[in-house]
């Protein structure tokens, strides 16, 4: 009797400790912006929500440039300081339409009391953040919130586990009564979302709120709520192509602040679409993807969502963070002349995937099946090096390597491989496990590391 008192005794008090260890988990849900959103399918590829965001949640998360940025002065090799890029947007910005923002706000704000005010921004502000990896996800008992379609069945204990400092991506969660209805969190982290368009009607409310000493004037702009358009699964090309057709055709805008957002010139080809080095970045990942001669082969997520090991919208991240460090200058220039030298690139790619294939093949990812189609999972892949953490790595790696083997495109693979081959494959499958020191969340800091770590190891 004794015993049985003593058992059920550590059944509560384990019961009390799980309870508390949930209730501390869902306390971690406040560190998100939660907005009720609407699902809009039109023709586009990615996921599209309608909704709206008071400006003091949008203040805690936007982010106006996409822009990767060399921080290093080429010319005295110092640090630049880009800690005012407020102030350096701005002034792409126009100083009289962010002057008739303010004064417009103002008047219709001394209007409230009269009961005449009729302010309002009718048009949407178009947003941006990038959906999330499986490798964003802290994940218990996975394979149970797994779908047929290789997706996760979010929940909100998992969204609020997932939760760090560093993260900036969001999730979204159905209504389980109406599928076109969502949940969306977006982490309160600073420089989370993009404003793609709506910047002046923004920025020109910060700048009021920033002047503003009332406290009950202030609290009236703090709640103020923007209606938005939410792009999410996009890459930054797509985003791209849609602040382009919004501003460059519907009306008059600086392009310069096409440049200013996302880092590159606004040049278009004949047919009215851009190209760049961020079409170009693209481009390779719809090459590598569908191309059947590509190790990487229907690996990639083109939707961010689906089977495959990583997203579209990381590549070309990654890939646009390559072409910064200058090592293919002259085939970019190549690309927006209209040359051909720049396919160089991508068979430089192509290579740089089979020689890592052939020398880590029992880290290299396995199709499974998935009702009589063999596919790529994540989910039920053991290991990192075809996951976030183990390419965002081997894109860093790059700059090193090609300037080893840039003298002869046709041993590539070979000359790759006398570099890669300082690890062997049976140190690799330790390296690369998903139990190993690298096997943790795909964030931007574990990327680093393994990096310095290989860095190290192929003595580059």
């Amino acid at each position: 009797m004794k015993l049985l008192i003593v058992v059920l005794i550590q059944l509560q008090n384990l019961q009390e400790l799980q309870n508390l260890q949930k209730m501390h988990s869902m306390n971690n849900l406040d560190n998100y912006i939660k907005l009720n959103v609407v699902e809009v399918r039109q023709l586009q590829n990615g996921i599209v929500f309608t909704g709206k965001i008071k400006f003091n949640q949008l203040n805690q998360i936007f982010k106006l440039t996409e822009r990767i940025e060399n921080v290093q002065d080429p010319f005295d090799n110092t640090t630049l300081n880009l800690s005012s890029k407020d102030e350096q947007f701005q002034r792409q910005l126009s100083s009289k339409k962010l002057k008739e923002i303010q004064e417009y706000l103002q008047e219709e704000i001394l209007q409230i009391e009269k009961g005449k005010s009729l302010g309002m921004f009718p048009s949407s502000l178009i947003l941006y953040n990038r959906s999330y990896e499986l490798d964003d996800l802290d994940l218990k008992d996975v394979k149970e919130k797994i779908t047929e379609k290789d997706e996760v069945i979010l929940t909100e204990e998992i969204v609020s586990n997932s939760y760090k400092t560093s993260l900036d991506c969001c999730f979204y969660i159905a209504d389980e009564l109406n599928n076109d209805l969502f949940k969306l969190y977006i982490p309160k982290n600073p420089d989370t979302t993009l404003i793609v368009d709506g910047q002046h009607r923004f920025f020109g409310t910060k700048m009021l709120y920033n002047k503003l000493s009332d406290p009950k004037i202030k609290e009236i702009v703090e709640n103020f709520e923007f209606i938005i358009t939410y792009l999410v699964g996009f890459d930054i090309y797509e985003v791209g192509q849609i602040f382009a057709t919004v501003n460059f055709n519907q009306k008059p805008v600086n392009r310069s602040l096409y440049y200013d957002i996302f880092g590159s010139a606004p040049q278009t080809d004949r047919e009215g679409n851009l190209q760049n080095d961020i079409r170009l970045a693209h481009d390779l990942v719809l090459h590598l993807n569908n191309n059947e001669t590509s190790p990487i082969n229907s690996m990639i997520k083109l939707l961010g969502k689906g089977y495959g090991m990583f997203s579209q919208a990381f590549f070309v991240f990654n890939m646009l963070r390559v072409f910064k460090t200058g090592i293919w200058n002259e085939y970019l220039i190549d690309y927006v002349n209209n040359g051909k030298e720049y396919k160089n690139i991508a068979k430089f790619m192509k290579a740089y995937f089979q020689a890592i294939q052939e020398a880590y093949p029992s880290a290299w990812p396995e199709k499974v099946d998935k009702k009589g189609d063999l596919v790529y999972s994540a989910y039920y892949y053991q290991y990192v090096l075809c996951k976030t953490t183990g390419l965002g790595a081997f894109f860093r790696l790059i700059k090193y390597i090609y300037p080893k083997v840039s003298s002869d495109s046709d041993k590539y693979k070979s000359n790759i491989l006398k570099i890669l081959e300082k690890i062997d494959d049976s140190e690799a499958k330790r390296i690369f496990s998903k139990e190993g020191a690298f096997g943790g969340s795909g964030s931007e800091g574990l990327q680093d590391k393994l990096f310095k770590f290989l860095l190290s190891k192929y003595e580059l």
